[in-house]
Protein backbone atom coordinates (compact mmCIF):
# COMPACT_ATOMS: atom_id res chain seq x y z
CA UNK A 1 0.00 0.00 0.00
CA UNK A 2 1.41 3.37 -0.98
CA UNK A 3 1.42 6.23 1.50
CA UNK A 4 0.11 9.69 0.69
CA UNK A 5 2.99 12.15 0.30
CA UNK A 6 1.84 15.29 2.11
CA UNK A 7 4.94 17.26 1.11
CA UNK A 8 3.46 17.98 -2.30
CA UNK A 9 0.52 19.78 -0.69
CA UNK A 10 2.56 22.08 1.54
CA UNK A 11 2.60 25.70 0.47
CA UNK A 12 -0.45 25.36 -1.75
CA UNK A 13 -2.69 28.42 -1.48
CA UNK A 14 -6.26 29.27 -2.37
CA UNK A 15 -7.80 32.74 -2.40
CA UNK A 16 -11.29 34.22 -2.41
CA UNK A 17 -13.07 37.49 -1.76
CA UNK A 18 -14.63 38.25 1.62
CA UNK A 19 -16.65 41.24 2.73
CA UNK A 20 -18.47 42.67 5.72
CA UNK A 21 -20.32 45.79 6.84
CA UNK A 22 -21.23 47.47 10.12
CA UNK A 23 -24.27 45.27 10.61
CA UNK A 24 -22.03 42.20 10.40
CA UNK A 25 -19.72 43.66 13.05
CA UNK A 26 -22.64 44.33 15.38
CA UNK A 27 -24.18 40.88 14.88
CA UNK A 28 -20.88 39.16 15.63
CA UNK A 29 -20.31 41.26 18.75
CA UNK A 30 -23.75 40.35 20.09
CA UNK A 31 -23.01 36.72 19.22
CA UNK A 32 -20.02 36.70 21.60
CA UNK A 33 -21.98 38.44 24.34
CA UNK A 34 -20.87 42.06 23.93
CA UNK A 35 -23.07 44.80 25.39
CA UNK A 36 -20.57 47.67 25.17
CA UNK A 37 -21.91 50.35 22.85
CA UNK A 38 -18.55 50.72 21.10
CA UNK A 39 -19.09 47.22 19.67
CA UNK A 40 -22.89 47.08 19.22
CA UNK A 41 -24.02 50.63 18.34
CA UNK A 42 -22.98 52.08 15.01
CA UNK A 43 -23.37 55.70 16.19
CA UNK A 44 -21.12 55.28 19.20
CA UNK A 45 -18.23 57.77 18.80
CA UNK A 46 -15.72 54.92 19.16
CA UNK A 47 -17.64 52.25 17.25
CA UNK A 48 -15.17 49.51 16.30
CA UNK A 49 -14.88 45.97 15.07
CA UNK A 50 -14.31 43.52 17.89
CA UNK A 51 -10.75 42.29 17.19
CA UNK A 52 -11.67 38.63 16.70
CA UNK A 53 -14.36 39.36 14.09
CA UNK A 54 -12.22 38.29 11.07
CA UNK A 55 -12.25 34.70 12.31
CA UNK A 56 -15.74 34.24 10.81
CA UNK A 57 -14.83 35.42 7.31
CA UNK A 58 -13.54 31.99 6.34
CA UNK A 59 -17.15 30.80 6.72
CA UNK A 60 -19.03 33.87 5.51
CA UNK A 61 -17.13 34.93 2.39
CA UNK A 62 -19.24 37.63 0.74
CA UNK A 63 -22.62 36.11 1.64
CA UNK A 64 -25.46 38.11 3.15
CA UNK A 65 -27.86 35.19 3.56
CA UNK A 66 -27.88 31.90 5.47
CA UNK A 67 -25.42 29.33 4.17
CA UNK A 68 -25.06 25.60 3.71
CA UNK A 69 -22.37 23.78 5.68
CA UNK A 70 -19.63 23.51 4.63
CA UNK A 71 -20.25 26.92 3.13
CA UNK A 72 -19.29 27.81 -0.47
CA UNK A 73 -16.46 29.92 0.98
CA UNK A 74 -15.12 26.97 2.95
CA UNK A 75 -15.24 24.73 -0.12
CA UNK A 76 -13.52 27.35 -2.26
CA UNK A 77 -10.56 27.87 0.08
CA UNK A 78 -10.23 24.43 1.69
CA UNK A 79 -6.57 23.41 1.54
CA UNK A 80 -6.65 20.24 3.68
CA UNK A 81 -5.00 17.28 1.91
CA UNK A 82 -7.14 14.12 1.42
CA UNK A 83 -5.63 12.13 4.28
CA UNK A 84 -6.66 8.45 4.20
CA UNK A 85 -8.87 7.19 7.05
CA UNK A 86 -10.18 10.61 8.08
CA UNK A 87 -13.54 10.26 9.86
CA UNK A 88 -14.19 13.82 10.98
CA UNK A 89 -12.35 17.11 11.34
CA UNK A 90 -12.38 18.91 14.69
CA UNK A 91 -11.31 22.45 15.55
CA UNK A 92 -8.10 22.02 17.52
CA UNK A 93 -6.36 25.37 17.90
CA UNK A 94 -6.54 28.93 16.67
CA UNK A 95 -4.19 31.91 16.59
CA UNK A 96 -5.32 35.32 15.37
CA UNK A 97 -3.12 38.40 15.04
CA UNK A 98 -4.19 41.89 14.04
CA UNK A 99 -1.50 43.42 11.82
CA UNK A 100 -3.33 46.64 10.92
CA UNK A 101 -6.49 48.25 12.40
CA UNK A 102 -9.66 46.72 10.97
CA UNK A 103 -11.83 48.90 8.71
CA UNK A 104 -15.53 49.16 9.57
CA UNK A 105 -16.52 47.68 6.22
CA UNK A 106 -15.10 46.61 2.89
CA UNK A 107 -14.16 43.82 0.51
CA UNK A 108 -10.90 41.95 0.98
CA UNK A 109 -8.90 38.98 -0.26
CA UNK A 110 -8.66 35.96 2.02
CA UNK A 111 -5.73 33.65 1.27
CA UNK A 112 -5.39 30.18 2.81
CA UNK A 113 -2.08 28.31 2.72
CA UNK A 114 -1.35 24.79 4.00
CA UNK A 115 1.71 25.07 6.26
CA UNK A 116 1.91 21.78 8.17
CA UNK A 117 0.69 18.19 8.54
CA UNK A 118 1.66 16.27 11.70
CA UNK A 119 0.76 12.85 13.10
CA UNK A 120 -1.01 13.22 16.45
CA UNK A 121 -2.33 10.18 18.31
CA UNK A 122 -5.17 8.56 16.38
CA UNK A 123 -5.18 11.20 13.68
CA UNK A 124 -3.37 14.22 12.32
CA UNK A 125 -3.02 17.92 13.06
CA UNK A 126 -3.34 19.96 9.87
CA UNK A 127 -2.31 23.62 10.09
CA UNK A 128 -3.21 26.41 7.70
CA UNK A 129 -2.27 30.08 7.61
CA UNK A 130 -4.85 32.64 6.54
CA UNK A 131 -4.29 36.28 5.66
CA UNK A 132 -6.92 38.95 4.98
CA UNK A 133 -5.77 41.92 2.93
CA UNK A 134 -6.54 44.53 0.30
CA UNK A 135 -4.27 46.55 -1.98
CA UNK A 136 -3.22 48.75 0.96
CA UNK A 137 -2.65 46.47 3.94
CA UNK A 138 -2.61 42.96 5.32
CA UNK A 139 -5.00 43.27 8.24
CA UNK A 140 -5.11 39.86 9.82
CA UNK A 141 -3.08 36.67 10.12
CA UNK A 142 -4.77 33.50 11.38
CA UNK A 143 -3.24 30.08 12.00
CA UNK A 144 -5.77 27.25 12.32
CA UNK A 145 -5.07 23.76 13.60
CA UNK A 146 -7.62 21.08 12.68
CA UNK A 147 -7.47 17.57 14.15
CA UNK A 148 -8.48 14.96 11.58
CA UNK A 149 -9.72 11.94 13.53
CA UNK A 150 -8.57 8.63 12.04
CA UNK A 151 -6.13 10.14 9.52
CA UNK A 152 -3.36 7.65 8.67
CA UNK A 153 -1.17 6.26 5.91
CA UNK A 154 0.67 9.47 5.04
CA UNK A 155 4.31 10.38 4.92
CA UNK A 156 6.30 11.97 6.42
CA UNK A 157 4.62 11.87 9.84
CA UNK A 158 5.62 15.50 10.42
CA UNK A 159 5.93 17.95 7.55
CA UNK A 160 6.11 21.72 7.42
CA UNK A 161 5.61 24.13 10.31
CA UNK A 162 3.68 23.82 13.53
CA UNK A 163 2.43 26.59 15.79
CA UNK A 164 1.01 24.14 18.31
CA UNK A 165 2.66 24.49 21.70
CA UNK A 166 2.03 23.53 25.28
CA UNK A 167 1.80 26.72 27.30
CA UNK A 168 2.64 26.55 31.01
CA UNK A 169 0.61 28.80 33.27
CA UNK A 170 2.41 30.90 35.92
CA UNK A 171 2.82 29.05 39.23
CA UNK A 172 0.49 31.25 41.27
CA UNK A 173 -3.20 31.86 41.73
CA UNK A 174 -4.85 33.71 38.86
CA UNK A 175 -4.43 37.48 38.94
CA UNK A 176 -8.05 37.93 37.86
CA UNK A 177 -11.09 35.78 37.12
CA UNK A 178 -13.97 37.01 34.97
CA UNK A 179 -17.21 35.03 34.79
CA UNK A 180 -19.25 35.39 31.63
CA UNK A 181 -22.67 33.78 31.35
CA UNK A 182 -23.61 32.43 27.93
CA UNK A 183 -27.23 32.34 26.81
CA UNK A 184 -29.13 29.12 26.05
CA UNK A 185 -29.68 30.79 22.67
CA UNK A 186 -26.04 31.82 22.16
CA UNK A 187 -25.53 29.47 19.23
CA UNK A 188 -28.70 30.78 17.55
CA UNK A 189 -27.17 34.25 17.43
CA UNK A 190 -23.53 33.40 16.79
CA UNK A 191 -24.27 31.16 13.80
CA UNK A 192 -25.71 34.16 11.91
CA UNK A 193 -22.15 35.44 11.46
CA UNK A 194 -21.45 32.57 9.04
CA UNK A 195 -20.83 29.24 10.81
CA UNK A 196 -24.03 27.32 10.09
CA UNK A 197 -22.79 23.89 11.21
CA UNK A 198 -25.98 22.06 12.33
CA UNK A 199 -24.01 20.59 15.25
CA UNK A 200 -24.66 23.89 17.02
CA UNK A 201 -28.44 24.06 16.64
CA UNK A 202 -30.00 20.76 15.50
CA UNK A 203 -30.58 18.32 18.43
CA UNK A 204 -30.89 15.32 16.11
CA UNK A 205 -27.64 16.15 14.33
CA UNK A 206 -25.86 16.67 17.66
CA UNK A 207 -26.99 13.25 18.94
CA UNK A 208 -25.87 11.61 15.68
CA UNK A 209 -22.41 13.02 16.39
CA UNK A 210 -22.20 11.84 19.99
CA UNK A 211 -23.50 14.88 21.88
CA UNK A 212 -26.57 15.02 24.09
CA UNK A 213 -27.48 18.43 22.70
CA UNK A 214 -26.09 21.13 20.40
CA UNK A 215 -22.79 22.59 21.59
CA UNK A 216 -21.47 26.14 21.50
CA UNK A 217 -19.13 27.05 18.66
CA UNK A 218 -15.53 26.85 19.85
CA UNK A 219 -14.82 30.15 18.11
CA UNK A 220 -17.66 31.74 20.07
CA UNK A 221 -15.95 30.63 23.29
CA UNK A 222 -12.74 32.16 21.94
CA UNK A 223 -14.58 35.46 21.50
CA UNK A 224 -15.94 35.34 25.06
CA UNK A 225 -12.46 34.66 26.48
CA UNK A 226 -10.94 37.52 24.50
CA UNK A 227 -13.68 39.83 25.78
CA UNK A 228 -12.72 38.98 29.36
CA UNK A 229 -9.08 39.91 28.80
CA UNK A 230 -9.82 43.08 26.85
CA UNK A 231 -12.23 44.22 29.58
CA UNK A 232 -9.91 43.37 32.48
CA UNK A 233 -6.60 44.61 31.10
CA UNK A 234 -7.44 46.76 28.09
CA UNK A 235 -10.41 48.93 29.14
CA UNK A 236 -12.34 47.41 26.19
CA UNK A 237 -10.05 49.27 23.80
CA UNK A 238 -9.61 47.17 20.62
CA UNK A 239 -6.56 49.20 19.59
CA UNK A 240 -4.66 47.54 22.47
CA UNK A 241 -5.32 44.03 21.15
CA UNK A 242 -2.51 42.30 19.28
CA UNK A 243 -3.16 38.54 19.20
CA UNK A 244 -5.00 35.60 20.76
CA UNK A 245 -4.15 31.91 20.84
CA UNK A 246 -6.29 29.08 22.24
CA UNK A 247 -6.62 25.31 22.19
CA UNK A 248 -10.14 23.89 22.24
CA UNK A 249 -10.08 21.33 25.06
CA UNK A 250 -13.76 20.44 25.59
CA UNK A 251 -17.14 21.58 24.20
CA UNK A 252 -19.17 24.27 25.95
CA UNK A 253 -22.93 23.88 26.36
CA UNK A 254 -25.09 26.95 25.61
CA UNK A 255 -26.18 28.55 28.87
CA UNK A 256 -23.04 27.63 30.79
CA UNK A 257 -20.89 30.18 32.60
CA UNK A 258 -17.36 30.66 31.30
CA UNK A 259 -14.91 31.31 34.13
CA UNK A 260 -11.88 32.98 32.55
CA UNK A 261 -8.78 32.83 34.79
CA UNK A 262 -6.03 35.28 33.80
CA UNK A 263 -2.34 35.68 34.62
CA UNK A 264 -0.66 38.87 33.41
CA UNK A 265 3.04 38.75 32.48
CA UNK A 266 4.07 42.00 30.80
CA UNK A 267 2.06 42.42 27.61
CA UNK A 268 0.94 38.79 27.61
CA UNK A 269 -2.12 37.58 29.52
CA UNK A 270 -2.19 33.80 29.94
CA UNK A 271 -5.63 32.32 30.37
CA UNK A 272 -7.54 29.16 31.11
CA UNK A 273 -11.30 28.89 30.69
CA UNK A 274 -13.60 26.55 32.57
CA UNK A 275 -17.27 25.72 32.21
CA UNK A 276 -18.09 26.75 35.78
CA UNK A 277 -21.09 24.48 36.25
CA UNK A 278 -19.01 21.38 35.43
CA UNK A 279 -15.65 22.66 36.73
CA UNK A 280 -14.25 21.53 33.38
CA UNK A 281 -11.44 23.17 31.39
CA UNK A 282 -12.77 24.04 27.93
CA UNK A 283 -10.01 26.34 26.60
CA UNK A 284 -6.34 25.99 27.49
CA UNK A 285 -2.84 26.58 26.11
CA UNK A 286 -4.10 30.11 25.65
CA UNK A 287 -3.00 33.70 25.84
CA UNK A 288 -3.86 37.19 24.63
CA UNK A 289 -1.10 39.61 23.66
CA UNK A 290 -1.69 43.32 24.14
CA UNK A 291 0.13 46.14 22.38
CA UNK A 292 0.52 47.93 25.69
CA UNK A 293 0.27 46.79 29.25
CA UNK A 294 -1.95 49.28 31.11
CA UNK A 295 -2.55 48.76 34.79
CA UNK A 296 -5.76 46.98 35.72
CA UNK A 297 -8.58 49.48 36.01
Amino acid sequence: MSLLDVQKYLGQSKSAKVSYNRKDLILYSIGIGCSELDFVYELSPKFSAFPTYPIVLGFKGTANDVLSFPSPMMMQTMSTPPLPGTKVGLDGERFLEILHPLPLEGTFTLKDTLIGVHKRGQGALVETETTISDDKHTYVRIVSGAFLVGAKDFTPESAGQTYSENIKLPARNADAVEELKTSPLQTHIYRLSGDYNPLHIDPRFAKMNGFKEPILHGLCSLGFATRAVLKTYGNNDPSLFKAVKVRFAKPVMPGETLAVSMWKEGNRVFLEVKAKERDLVVLNNAYVDLKEAPAKL
